[in-house]
């Protein structure tokens, strides 16, 4: 589980792009669920943050098991699909090189039907 978190103040020009990582990491878990194409879920944040001037450079997740990373990688190349049981992150992330990231990560459940959250916490600014 990742949140950013914010120290003093959140800059103004970080909002938007705060928000608009929130908004696909809550469309992901919206759409993940078994037999969901991991390319298709991938492209979907990448063609977003593209839309919006980002270079998606992070990929979208990854299997979680005996290890913290693995298969299935959750990315725009890998054209396989999301099964059942699998434990996965929903992670997007947009960084700006000498600057700051952004990123908000959930670990899920995939089920037949959609996902099960297993990290939960606030997801809003989060100032301290």
């Amino acid at each position: 589980m990742t949140r950013t978190i914010f120290m003093g103040c959140i800059l103004e020009e970080i909002k938007p792009i705060y928000d608009l990582v929130l908004k696909n990491q809550k469309n992901v878990l919206d759409v993940m669920r078994n037999n969901y194409n991991i390319k298709t879920l991938s492209r979907s944040v990448d063609d977003s943050f593209k839309l919006n001037n980002y270079i998606p450079i992070h990929a979208l997740g990854h299997g979680v098991g005996l290890d913290i990373h693995e298969m299935p990688y959750v990315n725009s190349k890998n054209e396989s699909f999301l099964k059942e049981s699998m434990v996965v992150t929903d992670e997007p992330g947009i960084y700006l090189p000498g600057k700051y990231g952004i990123r908000i990560e959930d670990t899920v459940l995939i089920t037949k039907t959609d996902c099960i959250p297993l990290t939960n916490s606030e997801k809003g600014y989060v100032v301290i």
